[in-house]
């Protein structure tokens, strides 16, 4: 990964900012992206710790959030006995791994995996309009009664559908739910969406946080039609390259056991701010819940805008990560990161400490 690093800011950092002079948290951050024309503009949401930094209080406003959306879910149709849930990385997976959570206090046999930005074996599908659009995601060990997605938003459907489709054919499943914060679907392509899903005889659901996106979200896709090609792809168990790391997903991240019931020890008394890098964001949750003096802040592939409203300056990290909005960060610093990323922490950490961050890696091992 290239090293080059550069710092761009529009607002001076101090890095012994007071907690009491940070800007209340909002639950959505209209942003504008970097390097995609197609999709200048773009959404975040507070429990993601992107823009600001995700609090357990944070964490609980969406998990309550969350449970509202479940439990009506459940009115529509009753809950089976063994569901997946299933998230996308990145942004996926601290919504599925909260929603997780909640269906776990009704269905102990719930299951829960997220795709993987990694070299790994399983099934690998693209998300077409993403800057990072390549995924596996694992084949799931038992055969669930019914598939739960559960996203932070659905743009056009066309990702969600293609991968709905191969995995009820693979598990010769017939029932899926669709959780999501924010539709951004226009009205035509949730009439494609429920029709293709129908005309292959799936019954699903699709249930929405914040039922109305900004129009510009929606203006540019007006003429925009679903398919189901491209269809994700399979790749065999033996082709993936092997990886040396006890985090490298699927083998042992985000598994339940990980985050629950795990060999792995969380260090807890912690307070400051803690920096997940990339899909480190699921442990990074699990921390938040144990350290409620702790606040979570990602260090992201999402490539926005410095506007001056919700991003007042960034830190590049190489040629793929950033961390926004340095002025919020509480001291002290903690980098959580998988250890395939340990050159991504080392350059975040480095130039942290060149600006007056004291950072300590923390080694999960």
């Amino acid at each position: 990964m290239a090293m080059r690093i550069n710092f761009k800011t529009k607002k001076r950092v101090d890095p012994g900012s007071s907690p009491d002079s940070l800007p209340a948290v909002r639950p959505i951050y209209h942003l504008r992206r970097r390097n995609n024309a197609r999709r200048r503009s773009a959404m975040t949401f507070s429990c993601l710790g992107k823009v600001a930094g995700t609090s357990t209080a944070t964490l609980s406003f969406w998990k309550s959030g969350l449970k509202k959306v479940f439990q009506t879910a459940c009115r529509v149709r009753p809950l089976t006995r063994a569901p997946l849930i299933i998230g996308l990385a990145e942004s996926g997976i601290i919504p599925s791994a909260l929603f997780h959570q909640i269906v776990r206090e009704s269905c102990p046999a719930a299951g829960w995996i997220c795709s993987t930005r990694r070299p790994s074996s399983g099934i690998r599908f693209s998300e077409g309009h993403s800057h990072a659009p390549d995924h596996s995601l694992p084949d799931p060990e038992t055969r669930p009664t019914e598939l739960w997605f559960v996203e932070d938003e659905i743009t056009t459907g066309q990702t969600l559908l293609a991968l709905s489709l191969d995995l009820c054919r693979r598990l010769d499943q017939r029932r899926v739910r669709y959780v999501t914060f924010a539709n951004a679907q226009t009205p035509e392509m949730k009439r494609q969406f429920r029709s293709i899903l129908s005309e292959n005889g799936i019954a699903f659901s699709v249930h929405t946080l914040f039922p109305n996106p900004p129009a510009d979200l929606t203006a540019v896709r007006e003429n925009f039609r679903l398919t189901t090609d491209p269809a994700p792809r399979a790749r065999s168990k033996g082709s993936a390259p092997a990886i040396d790391s006890d985090w490298h997903f699927p083998d042992r991240r985000p598994a339940l056991r990980r985050q629950m019931h795990s060999d792995m020890r969380l260090p807890a008394g912690l307070d400051g701010s803690l920096l997940a890098v990339g899909e480190a964001v699921d442990l990074g949750m699990r921390m938040i819940q144990i350290n409620p003096k702790l606040q979570l802040h990602h260090i992201t592939l999402s490539p926005w805008e410095i506007d001056d409203v919700n991003i007042q300056n960034r830190l590049d990290i190489g040629d793929d990560y950033y961390l926004y909005n340095l002025h919020n960060l509480r001291p002290p610093l903690y980098i959580l990161n998988d250890p395939m990323d340990d050159a991504v922490a080392m350059a975040a950490q480095t130039h942290l400490n060149a600006i007056g961050f004291q950072t300590r890696r923390l080694d999960l091992a």
